[in-house]
């Protein structure tokens, strides 16, 4: 999970794996609209990101 600003309550968990991280990389070189950006990423099995998800 990503989101433009560290402030995002998703990103609350803190936590990222390295699966988590790779998916992310690869996410981003086929992502034209993440040129020239620096997203903030965690883990997607994350208590917060489950929590944003479930609402």
């Amino acid at each position: 999970m990503w989101r433009r600003h560290v402030g995002d309550p998703v990103l609350a968990s803190n936590l990222t794996r390295r699966v988590d991280f790779a998916l992310f990389m690869i996410e981003a070189l086929t992502d034209d609209s993440l040129i020239h950006e620096a997203p903030a990423i965690v883990g997607r099995l994350t208590p917060s990101v489950q929590g944003a998800t479930a609402t």
